[in-house]
């Protein structure tokens, strides 16, 4: 049994809006699992068969045992066709680091493609990644291929109610943390004949989210998987865009 004069605070802990400013952190889309530790609430923690990120530069620039040539950088620069999807037709879907694209995604790119759901998990061999991928693309009917990264950024702060967040039951339940949290995310839109590519990046989504000790996982996933969805709607959007703004030419 405990005191009700414990659960008063003074009025000028109420005029606080942040005590302080807590820990920040950085997760991958396809690694995005709560990543406290013994947390209550619904935790989902980091996925063990994460395994990195695709690299940039093996999907869109692979490795050659020759030197390139600079009449290979001109010739590439004076193609200034943009590479976009095609509107109704298939589309293979990668999403970096992930066994699999999300659903959210591939229920967005569903209005305007036939989305064709590939393995993102990098290979041992990056120099044969970009034509094994292209080759597997053709094989599959695709002739567009759309690779996305993404990345969750947050921060916390703490409330004024974090005072009373020790007393046995009642402070386990009151909000006392703000988790502020971004998701960017961008594209690579690859012509399956030549390998040429287009990068696609929209605008970062903020979100804020209050939480209680208890429950803390569940809210923070709550958090992300509201603005996943929301980022993947808005990518999908900006691809469908530019698909058919070129399909218009």
């Amino acid at each position: 049994m405990f005191s009700s004069r414990w659960l008063i605070m003074p009025v000028a802990l109420l005029a606080v809006l942040f005590l302080a400013v807590g820990c920040e952190g950085t997760r991958s889309i396809s690694n995005s699992g709560y990543p406290g530790s013994h947390a209550p609430g619904r935790a989902v923690y980091p996925d063990a068969a994460y395994r990195g990120e695709l690299n940039e530069f093996d999907l869109l620039v692979p490795a050659t045992s020759e030197e390139i040539d600079e009449r290979e950088i001109a010739g590439a620069l004076a193609d200034r066709r943009p590479v976009t999807a095609e509107p109704g037709k298939s589309l293979m879907v990668v999403q970096s680091g992930a066994v699999a694209p999300d659903a959210p995604m591939i229920v967005a790119l569903h209005k305007a493609f036939q989305p064709v759901p590939f393995s993102g998990i990098p290979s041992t061999d990056g120099k044969l990644y970009a034509k094994r991928l292209r080759l597997a693309a053709a094989e599959g009917g695709c002739s567009r291929i759309l690779v996305y990264w993404g990345m969750l950024e947050a921060q916390t702060r703490q409330q004024a109610t974090a005072t009373i967040s020790w007393i046995p039951v009642i402070g386990w339940m009151v909000p006392d943390q703000t988790q502020e949290m971004r998701i960017r995310l961008k594209a690579a839109v690859i012509d399956t004949a030549s390998g040429r590519w287009r990068m696609l990046t929209p605008a970062p989504i903020t979100d804020d989210s209050w939480s209680a000790p208890m429950g803390r996982a569940g809210t923070d996933q709550d958090q992300v998987a509201h603005l996943k969805e929301t980022g993947y709607r808005a990518l999908a959007q900006l691809v469908a865009d530019q698909a058919m703004l070129m399909a218009e030419r």
